[in-house]
């Protein structure tokens, strides 16, 4: 206890020294105050550079050189001691720069296998499996006035491929959760490998799979160094078939020169292309709310050219002005559980109007489809461009007065684009 409390008031004396002084064998214990110099652990580095320089740095006092540098393991796990020296990991090689900064390297070869880090099992069993971890290592530092330090470092090895986010910044997943089926919309995932300029990269390779057990290659060729892929640009014919609610997992693995590999992985979830959410609307006999707009939801009079449907005497509704709007009915599509593919499909199959003929009573469906001009850029720097949307209405109500000579219904209804 009391050589630890001078352990600790060494600490605290130095700011200099960015690591602990040496509880090793007391031959090796110094003052760290009248020590000839202090080293600066080494930067960490990934599970790819298996055969770099790592770099220490040595702090030195005015006249006092450094003659000897090793590196050792350091066994402090179970002591109650900073330091406790184990094996020897390597000498170092000291390049003097100038008579203040030397600096002493050593190969990370000398470390030994990046593939035997311990893994905490779901059982609590410890296994020398893991891929990234540290070496827990001390640097012991032999000066020309005779002094000697052993300062403790932590050697970590690092992920040697890593997602990005669209700002470059490391992040734990991709990001792309889901995407929907047959939508070409952009989703973007990115990698970037992580090494030493001392290592050299043979290839990075992608792959998927359905199970996360089989995998396949990923057409095209990938880089080296970082790359962009939208996975919505892959053609759907490269995974046989696919289904919404298929879950897809990408795959990129990094080879070095020397064989060491590295891989991330991210699963993403085929979205079903669903209407949005239901709105209501209502239309009347009544000149003063006889249109109504799917794309407002608003009802209009009989003057307005806002509307999109307009009532009719056969208790029904007609496109209203030049809206380019087609329905079908008894398309046999289920309000609640239809999806816009089905939509297509539906209205492809059936015969489209402009005006419906038959009677609509409660729970009638009827199935559009809708082209609007819509400004896809912004206020400034409009873009119109034609959107066609398919929708589904369900009438709710047949009654919208206690008057009966006035006619009218309440529905629900709920759009949306199918983009493929």
């Amino acid at each position: 206890m009391k050589n630890m409390k001078k352990y600790i008031k060494q600490i605290v004396a130095l700011a200099l020294i960015v690591s602990f002084a040496s509880c090793s064998p007391d031959d090796e214990k110094v003052d760290m105050l009248s020590a000839g110099g202090s080293a600066v652990a080494p930067t960490s580095i990934s599970r790819l550079d298996t055969n770099v320089p790592l770099t220490v740095k040595i702090k030195l006092k005015e006249g006092v050189t450094v003659t000897k540098v090793e590196i050792y393991r350091n066994i402090a796990a179970n002591s109650t001691a900073a330091i406790v020296l184990g094996d020897k990991v390597s000498d170092a090689t000291i390049v003097t720069v100038d008579n203040t900064n030397t600096t002493a390297t050593y190969s990370s070869s000398t470390l030994g296998s990046f593939d035997i880090f311990p893994v905490t099992g779901t059982d609590g069993k410890v296994t020398l499996t893991g891929k990234t971890g540290t070496f827990p290592l001390a640097i012991k530092s032999t000066f020309s006035d005779g002094t000697v330090t052993t300062t403790p470092y932590v050697q970590t090895v690092a992920k040697g491929i890593v997602w990005k986010d669209a700002d470059g910044v490391t992040t734990s997943t991709s990001g792309v959760s889901s995407f929907k089926l047959n939508d070409p919309t952009p989703v973007e995932i990115r990698y970037a490998v992580v090494k030493k300029p001392a290592t050299t990269i043979a290839s990075v390779t992608g792959e998927w799979s359905k199970d996360d057990v089989t995998y396949a290659a990923l057409p095209g060729t990938f880089s080296t160094t970082k790359q962009t892929i939208d996975i919505a640009a892959i053609p759907y014919s490269t995974y046989g078939s696919l289904a919404a609610g298929d879950v897809i997992y990408y795959k990129f693995t990094v080879t070095s020169s020397t064989g060491q590999k590295d891989a991330i992985k991210t699963k993403v979830t085929i979205a079903d292309q669903v209407f949005g959410g239901s709105s209501t609307g209502s239309l009347s006999q009544d000149s003063s709310m006889n249109q109504f707009s799917f794309a407002t939801a608003k009802t209009y009079a009989s003057d307005s050219t806002e509307g999109e449907i307009v009532f009719n005497p056969e208790f029904g509704f007609a496109k209203a002005g030049e809206t380019r709007i087609e329905f079908v009915e008894n398309s046999g599509l289920s309000y609640d559980d239809a999806n816009l593919f089905d939509a297509e499909t539906a209205f492809n199959a059936g015969t489209p109007v402009t005006t419906l003929t038959e009677e609509l009573f409660i729970d009638s469906v009827v199935l559009y489809k809708v082209t609007r001009n819509v400004n896809l850029g912004t206020k400034d720097e409009p873009d119109f461009q034609d959107v066609t949307y398919y929708g589904l209405l369900k009438v709710t109500d047949l009654s919208l007065s206690s008057s009966a000579l006035i006619q009218g219904f309440k529905f629900v209804y709920k759009e949306g684009e199918l983009v493929q």
